[in-house]
C-alpha cells in the first residue's frame, strides 16, 4: 500500500475516532439529566455504542479499499463533527436535555445550525453513521443509519409534540414552518432565547 494510502486510511480513522468521542463526551458532559434516562435514550445510548464499536471495527480492517473512500468518509466525518460542535455551541449557555426527556421545554433556539434545521445534533449523527459506510466501504454498515435514524425519528417527533403542548407552541410553529426536521431548509434567521429552561436534545 502506498504512503498516500495510509494516509487516507489514517485520516478517516482518527476522524471517526474525534466525531465518536465528541458524541460520548456530550452524553456524558454535556447534555442536561433530570433523573434516569428514558428507555428511548437508553436505546440510543445502546444502540450508538455499538454501531461505533461496528464502524471502528470494520474501518480498522479496510486499510486496504482504497483512498477515495477513506477521503471521502472522512469528509463526511468532518461535517459531522462540524455541525455537532455547532449546535454545541448554540446550546452553550442552556445545554439541552437527553433524548426522550420528560422536562416542559423552556426556551427556542434559532440560531446557529437551528436557523435552518431542527434537529441538527440527529442530523449529525445520521451523517456519521453514512460516514462510517463510506469510509469503510461497507453497505452492511448502512444498518446503523437505519436503525439509529429510527430512533432519532421517534425522538424528534416526540420532542416536537411537547413543543406543541408548550407555552411555546405558536413561537414552535412559526420555526417548524421555516426550518426542515434534519436537512435544512428555508433561510437563515437570528433568534433568541425564550426562558430561563432546557429543551430536549435536538
Amino acid at each position: 500500500m502506498t504512503a498516500s494510502a495510509w494516509l487516507a486510511w489514517a485520516a478517516a480513522l482518527g476522524a471517526a475516532l474525534v466525531t465518536f468521542g465528541g458524541f460520548v463526551w456530550a452524553v456524558r458532559r454535556f447534555f442536561a439529566r433530570y433523573g434516569p434516562p428514558a428507555p428511548g435514550m437508553r436505546a440510543i445510548a445502546a444502540g450508538g455504542t455499538a454501531a461505533m464499536i461496528a464502524d471502528l471495527v470494520v474501518l480498522a480492517c479496510s486499510a486496504d479499499v482504497g483512498p477515495g473512500w477513506h477521503l471521502a468518509g472522512a469528509a463526511l466525518f468532518a461535517s459531522a463533527a462540524a455541525l455537532f460542535w455547532e449546535a454545541v455551541k448554540a446550546n452553550r449557555a442552556r445545554p439541552l436535555t437527553l433524548a426522550f426527556s420528560d422536562d416542559e421545554p423552556g426556551h427556542l433556539v434559532e440560531w446557529g445550525p437551528y436557523a435552518t434545521v431542527r434537529h441538527p445534533f440527529y442530523s449529525a449523527y445520521m451523517l456519521a453513521w453514512i460516514a462510517g459506510a463510506v469510509a469503510a466501504a461497507q453497505p452492511a454498515l448502512l444498518l446503523a443509519f437505519g436503525v439509529m435514524g429510527t430512533l432519532y425519528v421517534r425522538a424528534a417527533r416526540r420532542e416536537e409534540s411537547k413543543f406543541a403542548a408548550s407555552p411555546l407552541a405558536s413561537a414552535y410553529a412559526a420555526y417548524r414552518a421555516r426550518t426542515g426536521m434534519f436537512v435544512p431548509t428555508g433561510r437563515p434567521r437570528g433568534g433568541r432565547l425564550a426562558a430561563p429552561s432546557t429543551g430536549a436534545e435536538r
